[in-house]
């Protein structure tokens, strides 16, 4: 009869193990090979049949119960589960345990985004303008150096200001794509803003990189509103990579 350690294959070394384990056992839960409910094996059983260490073995656990294919029960050990289509990965646990996933989102949007600030270029009203400028000017008004540290409205904005741009495309296919990965933008946002506000200055920098793409996006600059885009995103790598260094 074939356990649940047997479908286990080793992992090769590299610096994402913990994310090729998970992806293994969410592969195996997919094709049924383990059943919601199933136990899963013991930590050591997986370290010998993966050929990792505990470390990478429980930082994959974190990431499979963030995605909610894995549940711990107390004294019990862990069990496979089937995460229903109405619940929502929290994204800002798997951005924890995997960095890698950071650069992955960022180079998306670098794409999404630069190239949406040139069809708003072309297409964006009157209207679409102003309320791009509306978003701005509430964000000064909350205070340039206070932005990333209001939790309720900092975040709020920066989606807000992003969402007006996407609308201000007139593309319904390519606005359909992007909205694809806003609930990916939305998840991430507490954990970037968390990590962005620890270097000084962010808050402050990022405001007038908005007040960048919405000029360039007023003056109808196409290559200037994409390079707006790419510098505010290239920032944001930068200084995400600084803060999780010293953290």
């Amino acid at each position: 009869m074939e356990t649940k350690g047997n479908l286990i294959s080793p992992i090769r070394k590299s610096p994402a193990i913990p994310t090729l384990v998970a992806e293994q056992i969410i592969d195996l839960i997919r094709r049924g090979k383990i059943k919601p409910g199933d136990r899963l094996p013991s930590e050591q059983e997986m370290t010998e049949r993966f050929r990792i260490s505990r470390i990478s073995l429980r930082e994959a656990m974190k990431l499979l119960e963030a995605k909610g294919y894995v549940v711990s029960r107390h004294r019990k050990g862990k069990y496979a589960n089937s995460p229903s289509q109405s619940s929502r990965s929290t994204i800002e646990d798997i951005l924890q345990v995997d960095h890698a996933k950071i650069w992955e989102l960022l180079c998306v949007r670098r794409i999404l985004d630069s190239e949406a600030a040139r069809l708003a270029c072309r297409h964006a009203t009157r209207k679409d303008l102003d309320g791009l400028r509306r978003v701005y000017d509430r964000a000064v008004a909350i205070g340039e150096d206070r932005v990333l540290h209001d939790v309720q409205e900092g975040g709020k904005l920066y989606t807000e200001f992003f969402n007006a741009l996407l609308a201000s495309t007139k593309n319904t296919l390519f606005m359909h794509i992007r909205k694809s990965v806003n609930s990916i933008l939305i998840g991430a946002l507490p954990y970037s803003r968390k990590k962005l506000s620890s270097i000084e200055g962010s808050s402050r920098t990022i405001v007038n990189q908005l007040h960048a793409i919405y000029g360039a996006i007023e003056a109808r600059n196409a290559d200037m509103a994409s390079a707006a885009i790419v510098e505010h995103i290239d920032y944001l790598k930068k200084s995400l990579k600084k803060a999780l260094a010293v953290s």
